[in-house]
């Protein structure tokens, strides 16, 4: 069916149902930020396929929202549809929750799909449409009967992430849940991030893309745990080995009954944003119900000595991939053959060669000129377009290694850059390094450290619209809570040993885009008489480009921090590489004046 074939046949749904409108996100069960296809009603209904939107049908029109690393591609793969686009996050643009408060009267009925509706996200619209008398169902998926060729759920073989790599058994993570439990005054806890389970068991799979994971649920109890996952799924060997550690398995869609079944006087701890609304109302209505971040989200942050340690050669190894491939880059000669896709191409090629690389941790942001102004743009054919001496390329890109995840951001200019583009770049620069030398006290807040990236950009009436930095798993998804830096006051203290990134930027929409990105490691700095204080330390190796940086603009501690930081990445990095690229490095590491 065409899109509006499509629409046609929701809204004869959506009569027989007496629904006024419908509500279709980017969303599955878990929460995921990475959903599989299985679960991509969105982007089937409107034909847009980027990985964040939300769209709404009423009787008479359909809107699709997006934020602005999507606009370019959602218009052109809407184009000719009935959908409208809104740019989320523009100058009087409603979120749709508003909007459908706006556009709908009293006793309408809104339909959501409860399963991959989040229980916060359902109290904050029931909350709001409650005001006008809008009615809210979560019982209904309309799309369901019209999605002829739906994927079905993927099937990959869970593994054994071995004790090796992650640092710690499941059995002591196990107890530690257990502790956590305890403390929230709980006695049992179901966990729905594929992330958290795939940490807390040791298990690795292939179920969303660029994310490690299994599809699963996970209920615990002081004396039990039970993991809820496809019996196909699992090997003869790891089922053994799950239950001597005493994990019992049932099917995937037990969850909900084993939910209602728990005793009454049950204290359930879950947490709010990562559960749905239809497994928060399968919970036996007498038990008590404690509504707390899962204890796996912070557990997982916080990276053990053994971590760490395989971290550290993961960031070389990264390193001599990105190296590469900025020095292949630099070697092309303009073609109709050197685009953003075939430098992504180019780019996983350099990675999949190095040892213990898996996947993507993402998709990579390949992205020139104009393009490089959209902070998260995708390229996909429709937009690629080819790489030639008159601007510049931002690159962000990341892999997943079986010792770690990595994610590094790099923009080069192609030709001769401008002095607004190596202005700009410098006082990018210098925000970096602000956050990458900064010494905190214990306890400091992401948002509190997020100033440092955008002092020099605000003196001059600039800013970014990103986060300056997110954590990152390790071997799982590279964006990881609970921490961030960014002005949002998460409350969520950067602690020692968790890995963040940090990645000012500056884009002037239709010119360009300015990105630089490392991660960086939480680790203790000194204690004084005044507290415990912390700082960060480098976990990427990579150089920057010195043909945009403007020494009159940086001080003498900025540049030695650069001239510091570029011998160790020469230092760590050429003795890996071909005598022909080690010798490129050593000019683009050389000391600045």
């Amino acid at each position: 069916m065409k899109t509006d074939e499509k629409l046609a046949a929701l809204r004869r749904m959506m009569a027989a149902h007496q629904i006024a409108a419908i509500v279709v996100p980017s969303a599955d069960p878990h929460q995921s930020e990475y959903v599989t296809g299985h679960w991509q009603a969105r982007a089937w209904l409107t034909g847009f396929t980027g990985s964040a939107g939300v769209a709404v049908v009423t009787r008479t029109r359909a809107v699709l929202w997006t934020d602005f690393r999507y606009w370019l591609q959602a218009g052109i793969q809407i184009q000719g549809s009935e959908f409208e686009l809104f740019k989320s996050g523009e100058k009087d643009v409603p979120d749709f929750h508003r909007w459908i408060f706006d556009h709908l009267g009293p006793k309408n009925t809104v339909a959501i799909d409860g399963r991959i509706l989040s229980r916060t996200q359902e109290k904050t619209y029931r909350q709001l449409w409650d005001i006008r008398q809008i009615r809210l169902r979560t019982d209904l998926d309309l799309v369901k009967d019209l999605w002829q060729d739906r994927p079905p759920m993927p099937m990959s073989t869970a593994w054994e992430f071995d004790v090796q790599y992650a640092g710690q058994s499941r059995v002591e993570k196990i107890e530690n849940i257990r502790k956590a439990m305890a403390q929230a005054g709980a006695d049992c806890h179901v966990m729905t991030a594929l992330e958290d389970i795939a940490w807390t068991f040791n298990l690795r799979g292939s179920d969303a893309p660029n994310n490690p994971v299994n599809i699963a649920f996970a209920l615990f109890t002081q004396s039990s745990v039970r993991l809820f996952i496809h019996p196909d799924k699992v090997t003869k060997d790891l089922a053994s080995g799950l239950a001597n550690d005493g994990v019992t398995l049932a099917g995937y869609t037990d969850i909900d009954t084993a939910l209602g079944q728990m005793p009454d006087s049950a204290c359930m701890l879950l947490d709010p944003d990562m559960t749905s609304a239809c497994l928060a109302s399968a919970i036996n209505p007498a038990c008590r119900v404690v509504e707390k971040p899962s204890p796996a989200a912070r557990l997982k942050a916080v990276k053990n000595d053994i971590q760490i340690r395989h971290l550290r050669d993961t960031a070389v190894k990264d390193g001599i991939a990105v190296i590469c491939f900025l020095h292949w880059l630099s070697e092309q000669e303009p073609d109709d053959s050197l685009t953003e896709i075939s430098a992504a191409e180019k780019l996983f090629e350099l990675r999949n060669a190095q040892p213990g690389f898996v996947e993507n941790s993402f998709d990579p942001i390949m992205a020139f000129g104009a393009h490089s102004a959209l902070c998260h743009y995708s390229a996909t054919p429709q937009t690629d377009v080819r790489l030639d001496n008159t601007g510049l390329f931002l690159t962000d890109s990341g892999g997943n290694y079986l010792t770690g995840t990595t994610d590094i951001t790099r923009t080069v200019c192609l030709g001769t850059p401008s002095l607004q583009q190596i202005k700009d770049y410098t006082l990018v620069l210098k925000g970096h390094i602000a956050v990458a030398g900064a010494c905190f006290p214990e306890g400091t807040r992401g948002f509190q450290i997020d100033t440092l990236a955008r002092q020099f950009l605000w003196a001059q009436g600039m800013n970014f619209g990103h986060g300056t930095g997110h954590g990152v798993g390790f071997f799982l998804c590279v964006h990881e809570g609970p921490a961030r830096i960014s002005p949002h006051p998460v409350d969520a203290a950067l602690e020692k040993g968790m890995l963040m990134t940090d990645e000012p930027g500056v884009y002037r929409e239709g010119e360009y885009g300015i990105r630089l990105e490392n991660m960086v490691l939480v680790t203790d700095s000194r204690q004084t008489e005044f507290g415990r204080f912390l700082e960060f330390e480098n976990m990427t190796w990579c150089h920057f480009e010195r043909d945009l940086i403007d020494t009159s603009l940086l001080t003498e501690a900025e540049i030695a921090w650069i001239n510091q930081y570029h011998r160790q990445v020469y230092d760590r990095i050429s003795p890996y590489l071909p005598s022909r690229i080690a010798a490129w490095l050593q000019t683009r590491t050389a000391l600045l004046d």
